[in-house]
């Protein structure tokens, strides 16, 4: 993926120091990388960081087997082809470019593991000025499954069995309320907070449950641009291919889905 933030060294720094990402410059790219799990098709490894007037999406990256036959789906999707490796579709409802592009293009030399640093960017919550509309992009054009909705609100999407990839919600086109980084499970929280405290970064809010997904959360904040980055861990897979995509009403957000654990997260989270 590539993300846009006002300040991409302050970025980098963050990401850097409060969570052990390997920031590096490659072919005149800002790249914070982690530990390399997204090798296993689950994810990506690296975030690209460029300039912008707020934290946004400028690119999102879907990784193709090698083997993906590229005229062909420029054919079928009516595609920009924009390399020997890589196609491009946009959704206009959000103003988001989607690059599909071959798997061994995207692999990036991965640091050594590490208890204090995520293992791959596993989601990100994009805001749209139509969420339906978009979830139907995502859905119809590009095939991902509909894993769970709230109303024409909230949406939960994925490319496989985990339950969701990307995630909607009304707002700016394009701009994000989070990323989520997946890390190792309950026990591994201990010590990322713990890290994240002695540098003086605070949690946002968590940890919790979500019901969307079953998975745990601590959300902590980049002080220069206010990006967000979810902690997440356990999330379920949906093997049933045929399963329908769960349903809620407008009204269960805070009540049933945001946290099971009960408490609400502070106003800011809820922008």
């Amino acid at each position: 993926m590539v993300l846009t933030v006002p300040d991409p060294e302050a970025t980098a720094q963050f990401l850097s120091e409060g969570l052990l990402l390997d920031v590096r410059e490659t072919d005149g790219r800002l790249l914070a990388v982690c530990d390399g799990e997204y090798g296993t098709g689950r994810g990506q490894g690296a975030i690209e960081l460029c300039h912008g007037a707020e934290s946004s999406v400028h690119r999102l990256v879907f990784a193709l087997p090698d083997d993906a036959d590229l005229a062909e789906l420029q054919k079928l999707l009516d595609a920009e082809r924009v390399s020997d490796t890589a196609v491009e579709v946009t959704d206009p409802t959000a103003d988001l470019t989607v690059t599909l592009e071959l798997a061994s293009a995207l692999r990036v030399a991965v640091p050594s593991a590490s208890v204090l640093r995520p293992r791959r960017m596993g989601h990100v919550n994009l805001k749209t000025p139509d969420p339906g509309a978009t979830a139907s992009f995502f859905t119809d054009v590009l095939g991902l499954r509909l894993s769970e909705y709230i109303g024409d609100a909230l949406f939960w999407m994925r490319t496989d069995t985990e339950h969701h990839n990307v995630a909607l919600r009304p707002g700016a086109p394009g701009t994000v309320h989070h990323l989520g980084l997946d890390i190792g499970g309950w026990h591994a929280y201990q010590p990322i907070l713990d890290h994240l405290d002695s540098r003086g970064f605070k949690i946002e809010y968590g940890p919790g449950r979500h019901r969307p997904g079953r998975s745990l959360f601590a959300y902590v904040c980049d002080p220069s641009s206010g990006l967000r980055i979810e902690l997440f861990a356990d999330m379920v897979h949906i093997t049933d291919s045929s399963a329908p995509p769960i349903a809620w009403e407008p009204g269960d957000r805070l009540t049933q889905t945001l946290n099971t654990w009960g408490p609400l997260p502070p106003d800011s989270f809820l922008a």
